[in-house]
């Protein structure tokens, strides 16, 4: 039995360790957290010998390449791959419409708003600093070094001894690489234990999304598309090509190694063409030539991967442009030629998407890396038959098979596509619980406070007014109340949570500065076009609600240094993100309606037109309006983080920060401009120092802007802590 054990294959050994590490992470949950240091330390040493490897092996294979071989690549065998890969790519995107549209708004993230940066497509894709390249692992440039490098190594005389260099350098990095893949077993299971024992049973659920459109997609790309393109181009029937290819793909199912099946390829594409084309001679000597260009370049199967690139996308609610997708596009097949364990991580940096979930994909592969390897093998099959062919004889093409076809796969990957929506709308519907978190939030041990509901009529006589003539921190003692303006549409600042309690960023503040000064509070509501009045007035002795520093209100009221900065953004349709990227992609639409409130000042309105001549300006009365009012504007003119906040409580809306950014406002707290606030005025900014110096508004950003709730900090659910009891 012992020995039975340890006469296991390695891929048997890596699910045992997929397997053990998923029950290790339910049992234990948050206590497997040290195993991503064992699970990092494998994903480096697994990349350590892979991009020389690719670097060593692409120049090696061109440069070795024949007179006769290097004509093939270049000339119909160029062709027919470079149809592979639109074909493969179209499919690959197709599927990803497979993804269901979900209630999936997020907490603002700092990352979210990054400077902008121009990205230089040159340095991209053409190294001028080879050295350089490989330093930021620029795949694309490197690829194409590689490849320069390669054909001119085709017309230098002498060179076998520079090419064993670099064969015995190839076997060396391979060598290297399996020595490191003995050890995925653990890697493995460090890697499935963390994220088992870390994820949210909502970011499991969503990897179902993943795995679905994967399986799908390889396998009508592997059981019709790809044959039925050789059936359409050559004098083969699509039974011919299946009953000549399931030898292949039941081997690389099986061992998940796509170069075991390179033989089987050669004798099964030398037993088809004896069956239907006997007397050509030529036959066997292409096939050998062929399959292996088909096996050093980009297949179908390697390009599918990019599938898990548009997935991180959808996973963060990011969508992406036509002109991104086209660019994901290319730099996927430039960075695919060598392993996706180096491809996939570039990808991720160069689509501006979180590095982090390299580990997921790692993870993910163990279960999709048999059906990437199916793919893989019909692909090179398909395209060693199709090239042989169609050097043996000229172009061919079955016309009335190519249009059934063409109907044929449309039909079977529409139906696929909204079958799977269907399914995963389903898995994953009820999934959003980000607007019962924000409507959760408390403050808590909050000051004595009474809350107005309405705001007061500033028309007759103030009620309490101020005394000019003495200080206002000392009337504020002396009354030992606090009035404090506040305006309940400015989520995350200040807003009535499902309790009806006034909670918010500026609102805990508040109960903050009360409890400093030894007073209660009074919230009194206000708008924002007459704080000068209010303030002025003695309605409320200062205002704590994200009021910006504008033009307009200088010399009317004074402000305490900024505590925060926002920038302008728009709250849009969440499928319609992408159309309002760049101030460009916005200028060009016509009949755009962009609805603005009583927080935007005219300032603001004055801005607006400058940036979109195009649009109608809509008034509203309450941002509230623009949610509930069906169609009653194209976007909402607000910033990032008030956005983000509305956009929780509604999730089929999402937030955009158009580029470049319209205005950008430094936050503060507004007091009278009278001569008896200047002492409250330098105790504020005082208090506000002594805040930040604390950590203190680290603290509330993280709660408030960021949504990092106790309930959230908890540790995940595990056995070991909620069913025995073993751990706090």
């Amino acid at each position: 039995m012992t020995g039975r054990i340890f006469r296991l294959s390695l891929s048997t050994w890596i699910f045992i360790g997929l397997g053990l590490g998923l029950v290790f992470g339910i049992f234990f949950g948050e206590l497997c957290r040290p195993l991503k240091f064992v699970g990092s330390a494998f994903l480096k040493l697994l990349q350590m010998g892979v991009l020389p490897y690719m670097v060593v092996t692409l120049i090696h294979g061109i440069g070795s390449l024949s007179p006769l071989e290097s004509r093939l690549m270049a000339g119909r065998g160029a062709i027919v791959l470079g149809f592979f890969w639109g074909v493969g790519l179209i499919v690959i995107f197709a599927f990803s419409l497979a993804f269901p549209v979900v209630q999936s708004s997020s907490f603002f993230s700092v990352s979210e708003t990054p400077t902008l940066q121009t990205t230089d497509l040159l340095d991209y894709y053409i190294p001028a600093n080879i050295f350089d390249a490989l330093s930021d692992a620029l795949i694309p440039a490197i690829v194409l070094f590689s490849v320069f490098l390669g054909v001119a190594l085709l017309g230098i005389e002498n060179k076998e001894p520079f090419m064993n260099v670099l064969s015995v350098l190839a076997r060396a990095f391979s060598n290297m690489t399996k020595m490191v893949i003995k050890v995925a077993p653990i890697g493995v299971f460090a890697l499935a234990a963390t994220a088992a024992g870390t994820f949210s049973v909502e970011q499991l659920q969503r990897l179902q999304v993943y795995f679905v459109c994967y399986i799908l997609a390889s396998l009508v790309l592997t059981f019709w598309i790809l044959p039925m393109i050789v059936a359409c181009f050559t004098s083969f029937t699509y039974r011919d090509i299946l009953n000549y290819s399931k030898e292949a793909l039941v081997l690389g199912f099986a061992t998940g190694n796509n170069f075991v099946v390179l033989t089987v390829i050669a004798d099964k594409s030398k037993e088809l063409f004896a069956k239907v084309i006997p007397k050509e001679d030529k036959t066997g000597n292409l096939i050998d030539s062929v399959l292996p260009l088909a096996y050093s370049f980009p297949s179908v199967g390697k390009l599918i991967e990019i599938l898990f690139v548009v997935f991180v996308a959808w996973y963060i609610n990011r969508s992406l442009s036509i002109g991104e997708y086209f660019g994901l596009a290319l730099s996927g097949i430039m960075s695919l030629f060598g392993s996706p364990k180096v491809g996939i991580p570039f990808l991720l940096d160069y689509m501006k998407l979180p590095g982090e979930y390299f580990d997921l994909y790692i993870m993910a592969d163990v279960v999709t890396r048999k059906f990437k390897v199916l793919l893989q093998t019909m692909s090179m099959q398909a395209l060693t038959i199709i090239v042989t062919f169609l050097i043996l004889h000229k172009t061919m093409c079955n016309a009335r098979r190519l249009i059934a076809s063409v109907v044929g796969t449309a039909l079977l990957v529409t139906l696929l596509i909204v079958a799977a929506r269907f399914g995963l709308n389903y898995m994953v519907y009820d999934t959003y619980h980000e607007d019962a978190v924000l409507m959760g939030m408390e403050i808590t041990d909050p000051s004595p406070a009474q809350v107005l509901i309405y705001p007061p009529d500033l028309t007759g006589p103030p009620k309490r007014p101020i005394q000019q003539e003495h200080d206002l921190l000392k009337q504020i003692k002396d009354r030992r109340v606090l009035r404090v303006g506040y305006n309940a549409e400015t989520m995350p600042f200040a807003f009535f949570n499902s309790r009806d309690s006034l909670v918010g960023y500026d609102i805990y503040f508040a109960h903050r500065l009360s409890l400093d000064l030894g007073v209660s509070l009074e919230f009194i509501p206000v708008e924002r076009d007459n704080l000068p009045e209010y303030l002025d007035a003695g309605v409320c002795d200062i205002v704590m609600s994200a009021v910006p520093i504008r033009l307009d209100y200088l010399g009317k009221m004074n402000f305490t240094r900024p505590y925060m900065e926002m920038k302008s953004a728009l709250i849009v349709k969440d499928y319609r993100k992408k159309e309002f990227q760049t101030r460009s992609d916005i200028a060009g639409m016509k009949n755009l309606r962009v609805a603005i409130t009583h927080a935007n000042s005219q300032e603001d309105r004055r801005r607006l037109r400058n940036y979109l001549p195009n649009a109608k300006l809509v008034e509203l009365d309450s941002m509230k309006d623009f949610f509930v009012m069906a169609d009653i504007a194209d976007a909402l003119l607000t910033t990032d983080k008030i956005g983000k906040a509305w956009a929780l409580l509604y999730p089929e809306f999402g937030v955009v920060t158009p580029k470049p950014y319209l205005f950008s406002h430094e936050i503060a707290y507004p007091v009278s401009i009278a001569t008896s606030g200047y002492t409250f005025l330098e105790y504020l900014n005082n208090w506000l120092t002594l805040q930040q110096g604390g950590g203190e508004t680290t603290k509330q950003f993280d709660y408030w802007i960021r949504g990092k709730t106790p309930q959230r900090e908890k540790p995940r659910w595990s056995i070991i802590r909620n069913v025995l009891g073993w751990v706090d």
